[in-house]
């Protein structure tokens, strides 16, 4: 089990996937291009995003009539961000 956890927190180590989560814990829901403008601009911020949602994070949705991708934070993925970002303010206290 502990050889599990491990092994999924090692996935955070890949660039963005942590900037994404934070920016993700102040504005829960948000376009995928809001992520591409506020985050990054890197061509593989959609296999990033297929990362995230296939840890349970986020999910990514396409409302009928629209050309745009919202990216929301699951139950998990809301804690998950709300502990990077508690983390992210102790380390710049």
């Amino acid at each position: 089990m502990a050889e599990e956890h491990e092994s999924s927190m090692v996935e955070f180590e890949e660039k963005h996937l942590i900037a994404i989560m934070l920016f993700l814990s102040i504005n829960r829901t948000c376009r995928k291009i809001d992520i591409y403008t506020k985050v990054s601009s890197n061509p593989r911020i959609p296999d990033k995003l297929d990362k995230l949602e296939s840890l349970g994070l986020i999910t990514q949705t396409m409302p009928a009539g629209t050309r745009s991708v919202i990216i929301s934070l699951t139950e998990k993925g809301g804690i998950v961000a709300d502990n990077l970002a508690e983390l992210d303010k102790i380390v710049k206290s």
